[in-house]
């Protein structure tokens, strides 16, 4: 029911973004139609490459946190890269990002390791994208500062001072207030808080690898978007593609909807629309939200079947195998 409301949705939307924009649908058609399809696989290539680029560094996070101290072993690479893909899944069919909770959950439950210090280890991972995603805009946003992009570029970055000013005062606050916040909780309250505090604040141990690994997967990102506009022969600045790639992720991030449907068409094309006619800024839109939602959906949707028929497979052979023998 979740995958069909967010179809759904989206499909709404689409809808809305034609009529809005005046948009003929055959025109569109056509557009995508068109497309280079060496340089959409490129683009489609580039958002999957980050998914271990996402998956090493949260293991980073985690092993500086000290998640897995007291465990027997650890996720590798792989299994990293597929629970990103799984969450990223999940989020695209849920609301409030309930994806990045399901991934915490399923690394604590098959590893047997603390849930609220992996929980931290996420939010750890949300404030470090907020943070280099906002150094990027800054520098994408210099060039867009002037003219006709001036007043939207500024909004922009106005929220990404605002959403990187707040992570950051509630990073400070946990570093001084909060232990002693939580004190007057119950006592399993508060062991719970405190290992959530160790997972946040303990992974941003080796901070310059975690960024430049960050910084990676934003270019990426951005790489991504770059060669779907050149698939569509269109020609827009460097500059305001890296600056709506980047926008666009913190539009991913608003829990309203299931994988922001609605606010990332709605930005992405406003953004778009900066250097683009109305037509090709919707075009653009729609054949990059193709990669980065709806294939989501497909890739994601079977990695998370798969795992669910592998993990029922698993708990019913230890089943049979833990059964007791049967009395003569």
């Amino acid at each position: 029911m979740p995958t069909l409301l967010s179809f759904a949705i989206a499909g709404v939307f689409i809808f809305f973004l034609l009529a809005r924009f005046d948009i003929n649908v055959g025109d569109a058609w056509r557009m995508a139609k068109g497309a280079d399809p060496g340089l959409l696989a490129a683009a489609f290539v580039l958002y999957y490459l980050t998914f271990p680029f996402r998956g090493y560094r949260w293991r980073l996070l985690l092993d500086n946190a000290g998640a897995f101290e007291e465990a027997t072993g650890r996720p590798s690479l792989a299994q990293s890269s597929e629970l990103i893909l799984i969450s990223s899944f999940t989020n695209s069919v849920t609301w409030f990002r309930l994806g990045d909770a399901y991934r915490a959950f399923l690394v604590s439950d098959r590893w047997r390791v603390s849930f609220p210090r992996v929980i931290g280890t996420v939010v750890a991972e949300r404030v470090l994208d907020l943070g280099v995603v906002f150094v990027l805009l800054l520098v994408a946003g210099i060039g867009l500062l002037r003219g006709d992009t001036a007043s939207t570029a500024g909004a922009v970055l106005v929220g990404a001072t605002a959403l990187a000013g707040v992570a950051g005062l509630a990073l400070l606050v946990m570093r001084l207030f909060g232990l002693r916040a939580v004190r007057f909780l119950p006592a399993r309250l508060q062991n719970a808080y405190a290992r959530f505090q160790e997972g946040t604040l303990g992974s941003f141990r080796r901070l310059p690898v975690l960024i430049v690994i960050s910084a990676a997967v934003w270019l990426l990102e951005a790489a991504r978007l770059y060669f779907v506009i050149q698939a569509l022969d269109l020609d827009v600045s460097l500059s305001l593609i890296l600056f709506a790639a980047l926008a666009h992720s913190l539009l991913t991030t608003i829990p309203l909807t299931p994988g922001g449907v609605g606010f990332v068409e709605a930005g992405l094309t406003g953004l778009l629309a900066l250097g683009l006619g109305r037509a090709d800024a919707v075009g653009v839109t729609l054949l990059d939200r193709s990669i980065t939602y709806l294939s989501i959906l497909a890739t994601g949707g079977l990695t998370f079947a798969v795992r669910q028929t592998i993990g029922m497979q698993r708990r019913g052979a230890q089943g049979v195998t833990e059964q007791p023998p049967e009395r003569a």
